[in-house]
Order: structure tokens, then sequence, then C-alpha cells
């Protein structure tokens, strides 16, 4: 799974504790800092670039609206507040959502997940403004930013909580689920014939209803994929 980097800013330390809490049950977050100071939250923000803030709206000598006014556009944010009259600039300035406290963890996940949906729309779409033929992906390995070519990919498997993404020169290893990479790749170029492998349809050597080889791998065909992966062979060849 590609986690979203985030950091939590509230001067109440009662509130931030409940905060850290609720993050480390959500596994699409990694929560890399919680600070009840805001000047400190802004430094980290400014060198460490985190895509989602949990951000507390009323404190000592800046507001939280304050600090989401100078934030990058890509930054994604939740209110989190006590204060309900400050609904309006928060959706004023596109923030995810707006968190009235006490709020249970079944509305933060809530939260979570709306930011989940736009971080991954945005990687879709920085991939696509990267290469415009669709000919990159982005993905996190080894505290890196990787830009993989896909004319480069074989083969992608899953393995436990990672996948496998196979070139003939290297194997990288992200912290990603199936369906969160199948979601990044052009359906046209890529099929999944099996619960734990996406085939590249370029590097295809040969195919029938059980298996296909690419390279020296051989990889079964799933009886649930079967027919959708027959189907695209079938269309690609006609088309």
């Amino acid at each position: 799974m590609l986690k979203m980097k985030c950091i939590a800013i509230d001067d109440e330390p009662l509130a931030l504790k409940l905060l850290t809490h609720y993050c480390s049950q959500v596994p699409s977050i990694q929560l890399l800092g919680a600070y009840t100071d805001p000047l400190e939250g802004i430094s980290y923000i400014r060198s460490m670039q985190p895509d989602l803030i949990f951000l507390d709206i009323r404190m000592p000598d800046i507001s939280g609206i304050n600090i989401a006014q100078v934030l990058d556009n890509d930054t994604l944010i939740i209110f989190t507040t006590a204060h309900k009259e400050y609904a309006i600039e928060g959706f004023e300035l596109d923030v995810v959502d707006y968190l009235l406290k006490p709020f249970s963890f079944e509305r933060f996940l809530k939260a979570c997940n709306k930011a989940e949906e736009r971080f991954l729309s945005s990687q879709k779409k920085n991939n696509r403004e990267q290469a415009p033929d669709g000919k990159v992906i982005s993905f996190k390995y080894n505290y890196r930013n990787i830009q993989l070519p896909l004319h480069s990919i074989l083969y992608i498997e899953a393995f436990d909580n990672y996948i496998k993404i196979v070139t003939p020169d290297k194997t990288y290893m992200p912290l990603m689920t199936m369906k969160t990479i199948q979601n990044l790749l052009p359906e046209t170029e890529f099929v999944r014939v099996h619960k734990s492998f996406i085939i590249a349809v370029s590097k295809i050597n040969s195919f029938n209803c059980e298996q296909v080889i690419t390279g020296r791998k051989h990889i079964p065909v799933g009886r649930s994929y079967r027919k959708d992966f027959l189907e695209q062979m079938e269309a690609l060849k006609r088309g």
C-alpha cells in the first residue's frame, strides 16, 4: 500500500494523543510527527513536505487557517477543531474534511478515506503529467521517489504486504497493494492474470488458459481471471 506521509498539529496534548492513536489504526497513513507547537510543525512541513496534515484551527501565535493558506496546493488538509464557525473558511480552502471535536474513530476514518481518494487521484494525475503517453510510473521505494519506465516492467507479483515490480535488471519492492498498483497502470498495456500477478502485455512470450510465459517466468492464470484475460488477448489480436 502506498502510504500517505502525515503530521498532526494541535496545541492540546490530549487531542494530539487521540489523533496519534487513531492514525496508528489506519493502514493508509504513516504518521511522521505530532506537534503541540504550530511553529515547529510548520518547520517540519517545509523540510519534509508531508502528503496530509491534521490541523487544529485555534492555536496560540498562528491559526490553522493561516497555516493552510500558505501551504502548497498539493498538501491535503483535514481540520480538527472544536469551533464549528470556521467550517466555511475550511471548505473555501478546499480542505479534505472538517472534523468537529470530539469526533469518533469512524468519523476520522471516513475523513482518511476521502484523503486517500484524493491522494491516489493526484498520483495518477502526476504520472500522466510526467509522461503524457503513460510511459512512466511513480512510487516510493527505500525512501526515494522512483520514476520507472513502464516498458521496463516484465510483471508484478504480490509479496506479503509488498509487491514485487520485476524488470530485466532490477526488482523493486514498494509497500503497496496489487489494487493500488493496478489502478496506476494503463489497462491496455497490463493485464491481471492471477490474484498475485499482473503482466505487461508486450512481454508475454506465449500463453494458454492455464499459464503465461514472460521471459523465463511461468505464471499461472487464475480461474477467476481467465475469462477476462483471454478476452483481452483476443481483442489485442484483432486490433
